[in-house]
């Protein structure tokens, strides 16, 4: 009892810290796998997990072809409610995030998480204000943004288990803590795709399915979920987005757990009053090996390197060159 009191002093006392935290990048960092987050915690434990989570994106993309020579993207001029297109020149975004992930077992088939991405920071280069007189624009590295990123809460239930099968689903939502109305470096409001938060809530369900070939050894796992996004005050609304991912994961040891994933990421075009959006929207294949090393029974370390298979965007845009995660996870 004590420790579930702990848990929702904790989940209300990370909620309330919440004040203010997509480049182009837009959703490259949420396509990064979790570590030991996607699973239940056992009744009456807690499990605590932090991540580093580095994205490197300067591509050029076009389409689902190889690659172009630039990236004219839209300005969404906030303040006369316009969408002004192929308005700057995208020329690289560096994205690093680390993420709070705190999780409750309620029941040995029930689990509370609450993931809070507490530093977001987005380095971002482009040209800015380019038009046919001034094809060039002006080139400018202040556009980024830091702060706090959009809390989740989400409940998972492990609907059936036996030796070899498993299945959890879950239900949860994405809250508006982030800061999305920060200034770019000319007063007027950011990108959207660059900003900590979405400022809207967001609903999520997700499927989990774990087949172990050799308990305890050898597994398969496969999951989908879906995040169903709402317009925030700006009228302005993300892209619905859907993650489906597959692989496997081998215990060499007690020490030592070798994965292998294929993570995929299909996010819907964004809409500004009701309009759509050029250059939003897009579809990501990566190939994620990983590595978990286990210090005890508690304490393990893990690292996943995050290689694309295959990339299309609407119109043009960048995309991820390849993205790092490192993380530890405790449990109590």
């Amino acid at each position: 009892m004590k420790k579930f009191s702990a848990f929702i002093v904790f989940a209300i006392f990370v909620l309330g810290l919440v004040p203010n935290v997509q480049a182009s990048c837009g959703s490259a960092n949420c396509s990064l796998i979790r570590g030991t987050q996607s699973g239940l915690t056992n009744k009456g434990r807690f499990r605590l997990d932090t991540s580093f989570r580095y994205i490197l994106m300067k591509d050029k993309k076009q389409g689902d072809d190889d690659h172009t020579g630039e990236v004219l993207v839209p300005k969404i001029d906030f303040e006369n409610g316009e969408i002004e297109p192929e308005h700057h020149r995208e020329l690289k975004t560096i994205n690093k995030l680390m993420q709070l992930d705190a999780s409750y077992g309620i029941t040995d088939k029930l689990t509370l998480s609450v993931a809070v991405p507490f530093f977001n920071d987005r380095h971002h280069e482009h040209d800015d204000g380019v038009t046919p007189a001034d094809p060039a624009g002006e080139f400018t590295n202040q556009d980024g943004t830091t702060g706090f990123g959009d809390v989740t809460v989400i409940g998972k239930y492990e609907f059936f288990r036996n030796t070899k099968h498993q299945f959890i689903a879950g239900v949860g939502l994405k809250f508006a803590t982030g800061e999305f109305e920060t200034r770019n470096a000319e007063g007027d409001i950011n990108e959207p795709t660059l900003m900590p938060g979405t400022g809207s809530y967001d609903p999520i369900i997700s499927g989990l399915y774990n087949f172990a070939l050799i308990p305890n050894a050898l597994s398969f796992f496969t999951s989908v979920s879906h995040r169903f996004t709402t317009e925030n005050t700006l009228e302005y609304e993300f892209g619905d987005s859907t993650f489906v991912d597959g692989g496997a994961v081998y215990r060499v040891n007690d020490k030592v757990s070798l994965s292998a994933q294929i993570n995929s990421r299909i996010s819907g075009r964004d809409t500004f009053k009701d309009m759509p959006v050029p250059s939003r929207g897009a579809t990501f294949v990566n190939f994620t090996p990983g590595v978990t090393l286990a210090a005890n029974d508690d304490l393990s370390f893990y690292s996943h390197v995050q290689l694309p298979i295959y990339q299309r965007v609407n119109e043009v845009n960048l995309v991820p060159n390849y993205g790092l995660m490192l993380g530890v996870s405790y449990g109590f």
